[in-house]
């Protein structure tokens, strides 16, 4: 997430820390911080290149124990449902199920030019109810569909228990949808399980208000600025599977 004055906020640090730099146009110096969702290497494989940069990563405490022990470098732990001032950024975060070994986290990120972004990923379900506070944005995982599993597959239990159905995230979404709702981005399809065309028809019948719905892909552009505002980010897919901002406000990285 870029903010109007250059201040930049990383989500997830599982992209080429290279890939990373160019996306920012190299200005290291103007990045506040990184949020890590857990301890597994599509979120985490750079964070030592994060580290060594100077930036710092926030994580879960479970996530931080582990991370020191594979990689040695020590995140800065923040206990779950407590607010944190990230330069301009306001970040809660929140506890998913993802996996019944390891510590997950949710975040629910503030701004006063965006609003409210709800980002869930790798979890099977959340049990919190956001309805109240009207997010203007959700992107939320939608790895498969059922009628779509094989059930036969290594991965099968894992992939139930550790990742969001279709069903589930629509029932999230609808918990959650509301008149500020801006865009809801789904995320983290599954090459085998997931139908990109049919999820994203079976979420625009789900929203109720008239949100922006999108799955995401290579080259999507999303305007996430709240209606008062001027400038028009936009999200691109790179090829190595990033979201992210670019244009004059926010720059969002994380992997898809």
């Amino acid at each position: 997430l870029i903010a109007d004055n250059g201040e930049i906020l990383a989500i997830e640090a599982g992209c080429k820390f290279l890939d990373f730099k160019k996306m920012i146009d190299w200005k290291i110096a103007n990045v506040s911080g990184c949020i890590v969702s857990h301890e597994h290497g599509d979120h985490v494989r750079y964070i030592k290149d994060f580290m060594r940069s100077g930036i710092p990563v926030y994580t879960a405490f479970e996530t931080q124990t582990a991370l020191e022990t594979i990689t040695g470098e020590r995140t800065i732990a923040i206990p779950p449902r407590r607010t944190r001032q990230i330069g301009s950024f306001t970040v809660t975060p929140f506890n998913v199920p993802h996996d019944t070994e390891i510590e997950c986290y949710g975040y629910l990120i503030e701004h006063e030019e965006m609003g409210k972004l709800l980002f869930l990923t790798d979890l099977e379900y959340c049990r919190y109810d956001f309805s109240g506070i009207k997010v203007e944005h959700i992107m939320v995982e939608a790895n498969y569909s059922m009628d779509l599993v094989d059930r036969n597959e290594s991965n099968y239990e894992h992939r139930l228990r550790g990742h969001m159905s279709l069903d589930t995230a629509l029932k999230f979404i609808q918990t959650n949808d509301n008149p500020a709702l801006r865009n809801v981005v789904l995320i983290h399809l599954s090459d085998t399980s997931g139908d990109p065309a049919l999820f994203l028809q079976r979420t625009k019948e789900t929203i109720e208000y008239g949100a922006n719905v999108y799955v995401a892909e290579k080259g999507l552009e999303v305007d996430m600025n709240l209606p008062d505002t001027n400038a028009a980010p936009t999200i691109p897919i790179t090829k190595n599977n990033a979201i992210h901002f670019t244009g004059v406000q926010f720059f969002f990285l994380i992997n898809v």
